[in-house]
């Protein structure tokens, strides 16, 4: 005979015992997975264009970096010498009648950075949707578990019965999804990478400020990915910095500054 006390015919001792040792099992098998989906063969390390660099943080970062190279080369024959994601910012800037917003530009710009994001997929700098996928559904079991012990808490709390710890670990679960479902933009190989570029090109934060000018394009570019805008926002490296104001608009007449 059951005790009237017992929800669903089972002591809250005994649910408590086979639940605490299912989301055990659980989360286990959710880093298991997490895991398998995290692990990628050895990265290939290669030196990173400017909009590389900044597609590590934000596609708008990698946008950032074009725009900033741009504004920063000091006549148009310096166009050939940009990597291929640049000249095509740059087309589009032309389109736009020479309108140079990171923000405004991302839009128009899905498929190049489509291709720029999966280049540093494959080589190990960036998780992509394989990764993301799996560590959406490593969650799973932590989710069905957590469920069940939600219903149980509301089934013991309208009999009145005692719940125990019951509802702590539905919770302590909770906060695990949470955590499992965030899923990096960058591999542990990208993270490292990325510490290491701004130790390396750390001359060329904005509050230096520093001379692209002397540095040339191409390090306004790579500012510009690693730094972002000043602490104002407005912080444009063809604009300043020791570059003369004139090269902000010098690849095309209406460029706005910064953005």
């Amino acid at each position: 005979m059951h005790n009237h006390t017992d929800t669903w015919g089972i002591s809250t001792e005994a649910f408590l015992g086979w639940y605490v040792a299912a989301a055990t099992g659980a989360v286990v098998i959710a880093l298991v997975i997490r895991g398998v989906a995290l692990r990628k063969p050895t990265p290939e390390f290669r030196t990173l264009t400017p909009p590389e660099m900044g597609v590590l943080t934000s596609d708008e970062r990698a946008v950032r970096a074009a725009v900033a190279e741009l504004e920063s080369a000091a006549h148009p024959a310096g166009q050939g010498q940009h990597d291929r994601f640049t000249r095509i910012v740059r087309q589009r800037i032309d389109d736009a009648s020479g309108t140079a917003v990171p923000s405004q530009l991302v839009p128009t710009l899905p498929l190049p950075l489509l291709e720029l994001r999966s280049d540093l997929v494959k080589a190990g700098y960036l998780n992509g949707n394989r990764e993301r996928t799996l560590m959406q559904l490593s969650v799973v079991p932590v989710m069905i578990v957590a469920v069940v012990g939600t219903i149980r808490t509301g089934f013991t709390l309208v009999n009145e019965n005692p719940a125990g710890y019951l509802p702590l670990v539905v919770i302590c679960l909770a906060l695990i999804v949470v955590s499992l479902l965030r899923v990096s933009r960058r591999t542990r190989f990208g993270q490292v990478e990325l510490r290491r570029l701004k130790d390396e090109y750390s001359y060329l934060t904005p509050i230096s400020p520093p001379s692209f000018a002397t540095y040339g394009a191409t390090s306004a570019g790579i500012a510009a990915a690693l730094f972002g805008p000043g602490r104002d926002g407005s912080w444009a490296p063809g604009c300043g910095g020791g570059s003369s104001p004139s090269s902000c608009s010098t690849f095309s007449s209406t460029v706005s500054c910064g953005g």
